[in-house]
């Protein structure tokens, strides 16, 4: 069983001057897992969804490079949460089951950082099926075994 969380931000201060600003990650690090994939998406249409699922196992941090990526994003109870990524100081961590929708601006670069390496099986593609989910967790107590 596991302890589900709620989605957070996560603030990366950047080392800036005049000359610019430089964000990075090393080790001890502010994401809270060993990295094992990254990915990134770009050339989205302004307005376009993304995501539309949920991870059985799989927890994420995002980070908007560049634009402006709008989060919408629903736990298990049913509880909602709205983020505006609009700086790459703003970092969202995603614990497992947790559905989301991102909605791209023009000329937004989203990266994401995962625990996981890609597997289809760890997918929630189907709103009904993530509904199912929700309905097993809201008859039971705060933990849920995934």
């Amino acid at each position: 069983m596991r302890l589900l969380s709620k989605p957070e931000l996560i603030f990366l201060e950047p080392n800036g001057n005049e000359s610019g600003q430089l964000h990075f990650v090393e080790e001890p690090t502010k994401i809270p897992f060993p990295i094992k994939r990254l990915f990134w998406l770009n050339k989205i249409a302004q307005g376009a969804k993304r995501g539309i699922h949920a991870h059985r196992e799989e927890s994420q941090v995002l980070v908007c490079l560049s634009g402006k990526v709008s989060a919408l994003l629903e736990v298990l109870s049913g509880e909602k949460f709205l983020f505006e990524l609009d700086s790459p100081s703003k970092a969202l961590l995603i614990p497992p089951m947790v559905w989301t929708e991102f909605t791209f601006d023009k000329d937004s670069v989203l990266l994401g950082i995962s625990d996981r390496q890609y597997s289809e099986g760890d997918y929630i593609r189907e709103r009904a099926e993530f509904e199912v989910f929700q309905k097993k967790f809201r008859s039971k107590s705060e933990t849920f075994p995934v």
